[in-house]
């Protein structure tokens, strides 16, 4: 595998409990408020969807759920030709200080047929979104 197709992983630390940080990753009221209109996070093999507006959807399904630690779900764009479906993981860990960890893995450029360039793109757009979510989470409720 090329070294510039490797995972995209991006890590936060956040003053937020381990509760709050799962919430403003799950909850699509939370959600908004840092990515994009979401839908409800469900069971595995259930649908999820962003709704990034201007027909940039995202559709996928659940992958996997360990509630309040870590769930994935595959991520494909509808309007993508081919459709390049890669994976996307979110995990939270808590801190010894009382705060926790978010770790975004987005994996499966390779496998999905991207190139050096949809992958450096979502890289870029990922390190704002999670600049966006540490704020929110340090601002507290």
């Amino acid at each position: 595998m090329s070294e510039s197709l490797n995972p995209i992983i991006i890590e936060i630390e956040t003053p937020a409990s381990t509760a709050e940080a799962w919430m403003a990753l799950t909850d699509p009221r939370r959600i908004v408020e840092w990515l994009t209109d979401a839908s409800q996070l469900g069971a595995v093999g259930e649908p999820y969807r962003l709704d990034f507006g201007d027909d940039s959807v995202v559709e996928g399904s659940i992958q996997e759920v360990d509630p309040g630690r870590r769930f994935s779900y595959t991520w494909s764009w509808t309007d993508a030709s081919p459709a390049e479906q890669t994976l996307v993981t979110w995990s939270v860990e808590p801190l010894a200080n009382g705060g926790s960890r978010i770790t975004l893995v987005h994996d499966g450029w390779a496998e999905a047929g991207a190139d050096v360039s949809t992958r450096g793109d979502h890289e870029g757009y990922w390190n704002g979104y999670l600049e966006d979510l540490a704020e929110i989470l340090a601002e507290g409720e």
